[in-house]
């Protein structure tokens, strides 16, 4: 290693990142009423006079929400990640705009000496100096501003990847892609798991509870990397059940089922063909609330 040698900086970056936002609705516009204070109502009550003040308005009906937003971007940096959140404002800071430059330096022994000495041409001098330097730092702002408007346009346009409809497809597909990763690796460890107490290496009964509370190293063990995930078992159990690929007992919640490798396929193909004979709905294969343990 030397100080001639090429190196390679790898920002922290975003491979994929989904923004989903709902903007707020626009208030309502109601008139405003001189009405009196509400203890003068109570007053009136007493005395009965209360149908002579105007009535009190009603209060306006909530407004409707607007739609979700749903945008998807590929390769976003983690410190420009603020930049493709809705609503994003710009903030410059003065020294950004500010450069303390020759003008600069002008301005200020030009102030300095009007004040010094009492002389026309110092106050003129100055009056221009500082003129000019308001003028430069105004453009300055106004162009810097411009340039980092149209950078974050440029940036969001090339990151980009899907919006509105196309961007909840995409979502719904990664989704179930994850979903359907989750459900196999589940399975794979269950299969081992079951053949270990077999094997009589595990005495235990194996339950719901338990194999919820072990399985997530388990399944953790079945990914290359050395990064643990926080996998929902509970719900990966659930898939593979409405698959018919594992059983619990309906009273102790005891493993009694687990399909083997070899019969999946045929297991999910049956499946296929009970939702398109319409002998099973399709909402039975989207999932269920997680059970409480």
């Amino acid at each position: 290693a030397g100080f001639f040698d090429k190196s390679t900086l790898v920002e922290p970056t975003y491979e994929e990142l989904v923004v989903v936002w709902r903007n707020l609705p626009p208030k309502p516009r109601t008139k405003k009423n001189v009405i009196p204070p509400k203890f003068v109502y109570e007053a009136a009550e007493i005395f009965e006079i209360e149908h002579r003040l105007p009535q009190i308005p009603k209060p306006p009906p909530e407004p409707t929400p607007l739609p979700l937003e749903i945008r998807a971007f590929d390769d976003v940096p983690v410190a420009n990640s603020p930049a493709v959140l809705p609503k994003t404002k710009l903030i410059f800071r003065p020294a950004d705009a500010f450069v303390f430059d020759f003008i600069s330096i002008i301005s200020f022994i030009a102030v300095l000496g009007s004040v010094k000495f009492d002389s026309p041409r110092l106050d003129l001098v100055a009056a221009i100096s500082v003129s000019s330097l308001l003028l430069r730092t105004f453009f300055r702002y106004s162009n810097k501003l411009a340039r980092y408007d149209l950078l974050v346009k440029t940036f969001l346009t090339s990151k980009i990847a899907h919006r509105g409809p196309g961007a909840v497809k995409y979502a719904t597909s990664e989704a179930a892609s994850q979903r359907a990763l989750r459900a196999a690796l589940t399975h794979t460890w269950l299969l081992q798991r079951k053949m270990e107490t077999k094997s009589g290496e595990e005495d235990n009964i194996l339950t719901r509870e338990g194999l919820v509370q072990e399985g997530i190293n388990g399944v953790n063990e079945l990914m290359p990397g050395d990064r643990n995930i926080n996998i929902d078992l509970d719900a990966a159990f659930n898939d593979l059940e409405d698959l018919g690929l594992v059983i619990f007992g309906m009273s102790d919640q005891q493993l009694v089922y687990v399909c083997e490798e070899r019969k999946v396929a045929d297991t999910l193909k049956n499946k296929w063909g009970d939702m398109l004979d319409r002998k099973m709905s399709f909402s039975s294969l989207v999932g269920r609330r997680k059970q409480s343990l």
